[in-house]
């Protein structure tokens, strides 16, 4: 089989991802690991939008949640400096960037991942790997990793009213 000269661009958007994450190919739910995986590994965003893209072909997806969860949070020791590392269910690990994380009004836990590109989904497992971390101080609740502190701010509901 040849490669192709040049990439396929389609404008119609094979995948989603719908609410609840669940990654869709023409409305059937990719369930199996490997490939679901597959198909996250391929996943890019530009200023275009979200795109699966491999050196063939890019293909749209339409985003109503986020796909990928940090499965597990492991700590590590860099530089004389304590820092998390985050086992996304792409198969990748990063460092847990603390300052991105967000808290939704439904008590979900979200951080950038890939450079800022995508948000995960904290898992269970890994949200309560998170509160080890938790220290309160006159009403305020931060993240205590090594000398370094994060602030942790609950987003309220739109429409709440502020």
């Amino acid at each position: 089989m040849q490669p192709r000269e040049r990439m396929e661009e389609k404008n119609q958007k094979d995948f989603k991802v719908d609410e609840e994450g669940r990654l869709l190919w023409k409305g059937q739910e990719v369930s199996h690991p490997l490939v679901k995986r597959y198909f996250l590994s391929l996943m890019d965003r530009d200023e275009e939008g979200v795109w699966v893209r491999n050196q063939w072909q890019k293909l749209g997806v339409d985003m109503e949640g986020t796909p990928f969860y940090v499965e597990a949070l492991r700590e590590e020791l860099k530089g004389g400096e304590m820092r998390l590392k985050a086992i996304i269910n792409d198969g990748t690990q990063e460092v847990l960037d603390l300052s991105t994380l967000r808290i939704a009004p439904d008590n979900k836990v979200y951080c950038k991942i890939r450079g800022g590109k995508f948000e995960a989904l904290l898992t269970l497992s890994a949200y309560w790997q998170l509160m080890r971390y938790l220290v309160e101080e006159e009403g305020r609740y931060y993240l205590e990793l090594g000398s370094r502190r994060y602030p942790l701010e609950i987003e309220e509901e739109k429409g709440s009213g502020g």
